[in-house]
């Protein structure tokens, strides 16, 4: 497939079976036509579960949260629908983030949360912009020293509309792997000119 679901999140922590996840950002890339569609769910909880040091670099407000907020299951549907309207409607979604581990782990957690099955919306593999980094690097192409998705973002002149917010982040880790494919494309044109 041309597209990937570009996935990051918020969390109350680092824990998925503690801690709350507090917001899905979403964006439908595909390899020709780029951002299709973008959104983020905010996630309602009765009993937020949040760090003092996630609240610090999330900005976590509660007031502010509950007034977009929605319960954990009709994000889950929205996903399917995602799914429905951009991709094959019986096919799994292929996931792509940075460290898209850590939020994978929150979105399977929410999942089992609503009695639904992770496996049956989403594939098992997934594109991971850290190892696309580390590859660029271990080949030389880019300097040694970017390994975190700031310094990506920042050698590749991506400018992050709402830094640590899930849609800021998924929208500026799309801009990265566009730019990590667009600097393999030119290199090969170079190599063969």
């Amino acid at each position: 497939t041309d597209s990937l679901l570009v996935i990051d999140t918020e969390t109350g922590g680092l824990d998925p079976l503690k801690h709350s996840l507090l917001s899905i950002g979403v964006v439908v890339w595909d390899k020709k036509r780029g951002e299709l569609f973008s959104d983020e769910y905010y996630i309602y909880s009765d009993n937020y579960v949040v760090t003092k040091s996630a609240t610090r670099i999330n900005h976590f407000n509660l007031t502010e949260h509950n007034l977009h907020a929605v319960v954990p299951t009709i994000v889950v549907q929205k996903l399917f629908e995602i799914r429905d309207k951009y991709f094959d409607k019986d096919g799994l979604l292929p996931l792509a983030g940075h460290n898209v581990t850590f939020d994978i782990q929150f979105i399977k957690q929410l999942f089992f949360q609503c009695g639904r099955s992770y496996e049956k919306l989403f594939s098992h593999r997934a594109v991971d912009t850290y190892t696309v980094i580390k590859f660029l690097s271990d080949c030389q192409l880019i300097p040694n020293n970017i390994s975190s998705s700031a310094s990506a973002f920042k050698y590749f002149n991506i400018t992050v509309e709402g830094r640590h917010t899930a849609l800021g982040d998924a929208r500026a880790t799309m801009q990265l792997y566009s730019k990590a494919l667009l600097l393999i494309e030119n290199r090969m044109i170079s190599n063969k000119n």
